[in-house]
């Protein structure tokens, strides 16, 4: 089988973390979660491995120090070399056939023996760089888009919970990012992306994870849903989705004081998410629909 990296595409809080663990939990796939932020983790943070998925010792059992680091290098979209341009780096490299570093999928894949990663990361600007390196040009590794989508009303509530940006400033942001993750997905091969909405992988997940399996050419096994019943070792992801495999395993989930008590349901269910439909005040609604209404219409699931 061809490896494949699928990547997971879409406005924060849609879902991409669902989709991924779900996904992940196929047994010839291994969920990367954000990658992406692995080059940023590692240069803040001593080696605790907070940041890794709950109970997971893959990332120190699979890495030494100096592998880890190097990951990270190649996984960055910063220089090697202070003063060599990275794309002169990467034509240099690999004429001399010297690019391991820039080809880190193919290093997940040698320490995981999966035939499928899923990366979380979501972002355009994420995707489009990975997919310059030779792994994917040469077309050694088949890349697969997943464009998660939701109702721009329940984004909007989950980012005013965080108390950062006001509904004005989020409301924008979603509407920019929308017109870039469309015109990226209308470019990506016809074969190779599919859209999945939030609301419908939550509401009948069994038949969405299908379809997608369907799509891969992977036979579908039904717990896969049930993600939290897997081992899985995903860099960082939604904490709230992420609970249900600490409480699996009988752990404390970390930060989820702006949540209340929405996860501590003693049943392990994945749930429709609508408190937008509580919580938004009459005033964060005119003003999101003022500025994004018609764009959100599609995705409206009332």
């Amino acid at each position: 089988m061809k490896k494949k990296v699928i990547f997971i595409m879409g406005i924060g809080r849609s879902g991409s973390t669902l989709v991924e663990l779900m996904l992940g939990s196929h047994p010839k796939a291994f969920s990367l979660g954000e990658i992406s932020k692995l080059p940023e983790i590692l240069g803040k943070t001593q080696q605790n491995w907070a940041w890794a998925s709950p109970g997971s010792t893959f990332w120190q059992d699979k890495f030494t120090e100096t592998e880890l680091r190097q990951l990270a290098s190649g996984l960055s979209d910063h220089r090697l070399h202070q003063y060599i341009p990275l794309k002169v780096e990467r034509t240099v490299r690999e004429w001399l056939g010297n690019d391991q570093i820039l080809n880190p999928y193919t290093i997940l894949f040698s320490k995981t023996q999966a035939d499928i990663l899923t990366d979380s990361s979501k972002t355009v600007h994420w995707i489009s760089n990975k997919l310059k390196a030779r792994e994917f040009r040469q077309q050694e590794i088949d890349a697969y888009l997943v464009y998660n989508v939701r109702d721009g009303r329940a984004v909007l509530n989950s980012y005013l919970r965080l108390k950062k940006d006001t509904v004005e400033e989020i409301s924008n942001r979603w509407v920019t990012l929308l017109k870039e993750y469309h015109e990226f997905y209308n470019q990506f091969p016809e074969n190779k992306k599919v859209t999945v909405r939030y609301e419908e992988l939550v509401s009948n997940p069994q038949e969405v994870v299908k379809s997608l399996c369907d799509w891969l050419n992977l036979e579908f096994s039904p717990d896969m849903v049930e993600y939290w019943k897997h081992d899985h070792h995903h860099i960082v992801g939604s904490r709230g989705t992420s609970a249900l495999i600490a409480k699996y395993r009988g752990q404390t989930s970390r930060n989820l004081d702006s949540h209340g008590d929405y996860y501590q349901d003693p049943e392990f269910r994945i749930k429709l998410d609508l408190r937008w439909k509580n919580e938004l005040s009459p005033e964060s609604l005119q003003i999101f629909n003022a500025i994004a209404g018609d764009l959100n219409k599609p995705y409206e699931w009332d």
